[in-house]
């Protein structure tokens, strides 16, 4: 058992650290993308927070589109399937690009009809009309990369996704300081600008990867027309398997901006304050992230392997893994947290607001990342998927939207008391996807039908 402790703990090193790290890095130069749009002032920050609502919306159904596929793409890569491997590639990133051109239509036609879902100041509509019109292109990078990232980590290559879009990041954040300021011979263009840079970052990372790829000649790259040819039984396994891992993360997501939109009500200080403990908050979350996707890919491999007691075994092992780095992760907040918010140029009123309210989400933390890793790692590498959707989705829309609702419009409660009301759908989900890992019953093969 301790020989098997310490194969786990190896594989998830390997596997996950790279995307934790990935993570880190993303959400820290998130964070100083936020530090530096908050020296511009209180209605940048709050109606960036609103405009990137809409990126989370798309971003959340790459991740649902990319899960879905990598549920086949490391059962497939386990038992060595790589025509699969292909078809499933070429689908999704088929799939990602028909989203990603959608949304930026949407944004370059109704981004003042969006905006005004978070704001009726003129100032946040008009900067985050601004953000939007500029930044709607690189939609498509993003999810082309997210596709590929994914194809990557499936077959057991964490590291070239991180490299890639750390090098990406890195570039948007070095252009973030010169277009944003206009350092040196650049203009300053302020919101402008950090949209340019982002949609800058996101071409040369789809650039970068589409290379290596090519070059190396992963078994996921196109290599015949046939691989666009998807036939009904894989459009049917794609669906029964993948759209609710899909579904799952679009009403996620449609969830999240509900909830930003209850606590946009309290006002523009309030809501700048919420975006900025998000930014922060994303720091220490990434070990749940890391986890949940480093978890699916080693499961999904064991699994189409033909071991579903190992996979067993491990998914429980995870959980407790998990619940440990949380409560550790949330100390650290709790620490750092009233250093890093002083960082910012916003109101003591906002200051105070920021402080409290992180102080909460640092306690739903520990849970919160225990809920992702067994719903999105655990349950879905297993192809249990919709029973990851509905217990998630339920208590989020029956329970703790409404309660947002409630706490902002009719309690009058402060942000710090209104987040802890995330606490009824995390709790449950935590506890009912804990039950159904234990039962063993969310391991299915999906590779079966391949031998």
């Amino acid at each position: 058992m301790k020989k098997e402790n310490k194969e786990l703990v190896s594989k998830l090193i390997v596997v996950a650290i790279p995307i934790m790290l990935q993570n880190l890095v993303q959400s820290g130069l998130g964070f100083l993308d936020t530090l530096m749009i908050g020296q511009l002032g209180e209605a940048e920050v709050a109606a960036i927070g609103g405009a990137n609502q809409f990126y989370l919306f798309l971003q959340m159904a790459f991740f649902g589109l990319n899960s879905g596929g990598s549920i086949f793409l490391a059962q497939y890569f386990g038992a060595k399937n790589f025509e699969g491997i292909r078809k499933v590639t070429t689908f999704t990133t088929t799939i990602s690009i028909i989203i990603g051109t959608l949304g930026w239509v949407f944004v370059s036609f109704f981004p003042s009809s969006f905006m005004s879902l978070f704001s009726q100041d003129e100032k946040v509509i008009e900067t985050g009309v601004l953000y939007l019109r500029t930044v709607g292109i690189s939609y498509i990078f993003a999810g082309f990369s997210m596709m590929y990232s994914g194809a990557f980590r499936a077959m057991g290559d964490a590291k070239t996704p991180m490299y890639t879009t750390i090098l990406s990041l890195i570039l948007n954040a070095v252009l973030n300081a010169l277009l944003i300021f206009g350092l040196g011979p650049f203009p300053r263009l302020g919101v402008f600008g950090g949209a340019l840079a982002t949609v800058i970052s996101r071409l040369v990372e789809v650039l970068l990867l589409v290379f290596i790829s090519t070059k190396r000649k992963a078994p996921f790259v196109t290599r015949k027309i046939d691989d666009f040819k998807w036939n009904k039984v894989f459009i049917k396994e794609m669906g029964t398997t993948g759209l609710p891992a899909f579904l799952h993360e679009t009403l996620w997501s449609i969830g999240a901006i509900l909830y930003k939109v209850a606590y946009s009500s309290l006002g523009t200080a309030a809501f700048a304050a919420f975006n900025i403990d998000m930014s922060i908050q994303d720091l220490f979350f990434v070990a749940g992230v890391g986890l949940a996707n480093g978890s699916g890919i080693i499961l999904g491999n064991i699994i189409g392997e033909g071991d579903k007691e190992k996979a067993q075994r491990w998914g429980m092992k995870i959980i407790s893994y998990i619940l440990i780095i949380g409560l550790f992760m949330g100390v650290l907040e709790v620490i750092s947290s009233p250093f890093m918010i002083n960082l910012y140029n916003i109101s003591p009123k906002s200051r105070n607001i920021a402080v409290k309210a992180l102080f909460s989400l640092s306690l739903i933390l520990p849970f919160e990342m225990t809920g992702v890793v067994i719903m999105v790692g655990i349950l879905r590498s297993g192809g249990d998927s919709r029973y990851s959707m509905l217990s998630e989705i339920i208590p989020m829309y029956l329970l703790s939207i409404p309660l947002a609702f409630i706490g902002t419009k009719y309690l009058h409660l402060s942000l710090w008391a209104i987040l802890l009301f995330k606490l009824s759908e995390i709790i449950p989900k935590m506890i009912i996807g804990g039950i159904r890992v234990r039962s063993g019953k969310w391991i299915k093969d999906l590779t079966l039908g391949e031998r």
